[in-house]
């Protein structure tokens, strides 16, 4: 079982509390349950949306050759990078 140690408030109006406890007495859950049950489920479908990647096969076959042949270097990058001082790591 996972240990429940944090805690979090927030504020709400009187009539976002009052459906938000009937919502949940008619799922048969205590208001703590539902809030946290429909948090959690909403933050894990935001989450995963934001770090999946999702192509067409077209598309995932270009990125996939995009990865296998990278570019050549620009020359004039190349050499503004031997131009350029070291980095100083702050202490």
């Amino acid at each position: 079982m996972v240990t429940k140690d944090r805690r979090r408030e927030l504020r709400l109006s009187s009539s976002d509390d009052d459906l938000i406890t009937e919502a949940a007495g008619l799922l048969g859950l205590s208001v703590s349950e539902f809030l946290l049950g429909r948090a959690v489920a909403d933050a894990e479908a935001i989450v995963d949306a934001h770090r999946t990647v999702r192509l067409q096969q077209d598309s995932y076959d270009r990125f996939l050759r995009a990865l296998d042949t990278p570019p050549k270097p620009v020359a004039k990058l190349v050499d503004q990078i031997r131009k350029s001082r070291p980095l100083k790591h702050a202490d």
